[in-house]
C-alpha cells in the first residue's frame, strides 16, 4: 500500500499542549467511568451523529477487549463559558456556551473519510493501532506516528484529517470533544485532498 503523506512527527507547540492533552484525557476517562458506573433512570447518552461517509468506517456496533464488551457511546452536555488557568503549563478558555462531547468510538481497519471537527478533540486509544493523515495550514499532507493502546493524541479544530486504522483489529478510542456548537454536528465531511 502506497501513501503520499510525508511521515514525520508532529511536535506539540509546547510542553503545555502535551500536559493539556494528558490532563483532559484523564479527566474525560474519569468522567466516563463515573457516568458508566452510576445507575440513572433517565440516560444521558445520545446517538452518535454520523454522516453517511463516516458510517462506512465505523466497526460493527460492539467489539470485545478480553472479556469486556465495548459498545460505542456518546454523552453530550453544554458548558457555560469557562477559563482554566494553571500557569505556566496549562490554559484553556471558552468565551461562549458550547457543548462538550465524550465518546467511545470503534473504527474498522483501513482509512476513514476526510473530515473536520468544529473544536479540539483529545483521544485515548484503548485497543488497536491508529494514525492520522492531516492536512497542515500550508496544505502539506502529513501522517502522524501510529498510536497504540495507552497512547493519547489530539486533533485540532477545523483541520482536515482522517483516521487510518493500521491494525488487523478495530481501533477502540475514548474521545473528548470541546467547543462544539450547542446541538451542532460533531464532524463535517471534507473533500479528498489527494494525499
Amino acid at each position: 500500500m502506497t501513501t503520499h503523506c510525508v511521515q514525520r512527527s508532529l511536535r506539540p507547540s509546547s510542553l503545555a499542549m502535551a500536559f493539556a492533552c494528558r490532563t483532559l484525557v484523564a479527566i474525560a476517562a474519569t468522567l466516563m467511568v463515573s457516568a458508566c458506573d452510576q445507575r440513572h433512570d433517565a440516560p444521558t447518552a445520545v446517538e452518535p451523529q454520523r454522516s453517511p461517509d463516516h458510517a462506512q468506517h465505523f466497526a460493527p456496533a460492539m467489539t470485545t477487549v478480553g472479556s469486556l464488551a465495548l459498545e460505542p457511546f456518546t454523552f453530550r452536555s453544554s458548558l457555560d463559558p469557562y477559563s482554566i488557568l494553571q500557569l505556566p503549563d496549562f490554559m484553556i478558555r471558552s468565551n461562549a456556551r458550547s457543548d462538550i462531547v465524550m465518546q467511545r468510538s470503534v473504527f474498522a481497519p483501513g482509512a476513514g473519510p476526510w473530515h473536520t471537527h468544529p473544536g479540539p478533540s483529545f483521544i485515548y486509544v484503548i485497543e488497536g493501532q491508529i494514525r492520522q493523515d492531516r492536512v497542515t495550514k500550508k496544505g502539506e499532507c502529513v501522517a502522524t506516528p501510529v498510536f497504540g493502546p495507552g497512547s493519547a493524541y489530539s486533533e485540532f479544530a477545523n483541520e482536515v484529517h482522517r483516521a487510518v486504522v493500521v491494525s488487523a483489529e478495530s481501533a477502540v478510542l475514548l474521545v473528548t470533544r470541546l467547543n462544539i456548537p450547542i446541538g451542532g454536528a460533531l464532524s463535517t465531511p471534507a473533500a479528498d485532498p489527494g494525499c
